[in-house]
């Protein structure tokens, strides 16, 4: 006898409580990483609206500074690495918040984006028209 006719015998005979399916909350789709420059800091915050929707500047929760939306492609440097935050920053100024660039269309495969600040120079030389231009 499988567990399944057992326990339906259990219901049956009043031995086992009748429960409900447990009904999975839909939240938010996404996590999306919003940068502080000034603490060096990135926060993962989410909205119960379309990824679309999410504010492109929220406040900084340790600092109280406005903090940028840079998606959820964005992987913070180290607080420390002065070097890598200078980087983002230039990138963040020339209008890339790290969304997928793809040069050709319909294609999968997406520029990487630059280690250093002397490539960062190169790239938004390169891809100035895949940069995003929005009011913070």
């Amino acid at each position: 006898m499988d567990k399944q006719v057992r326990m339906e015998i259990r219901r049956a005979n009043g031995t086992r409580a009748v429960t409900k399916p447990v009904q999975k909350v839909i939240g938010p789709e996404y996590s999306m990483s919003f940068v502080c420059f000034e603490c060096k800091t990135s926060n993962m915050r989410q909205y119960d609206v379309t990824p679309c929707d999410y504010p492109n500047s929220s406040v900084c929760p340790v600092c109280g500074n406005t903090t940028i939306n840079l998606g959820r492609n964005f992987k913070p440097p180290k607080k420390s690495d002065l070097a890598q935050w200078k980087k983002v920053k230039f990138l963040v100024d020339n209008g890339f918040v790290f969304q997928k660039i793809r040069v050709e269309r319909n294609s999968i495969e997406s520029i990487p984006y630059p280690e250093t600040l002397s490539e960062a120079k190169e790239f938004v030389v390169r891809y100035r028209k895949w940069a995003i231009k929005r009011a913070i």
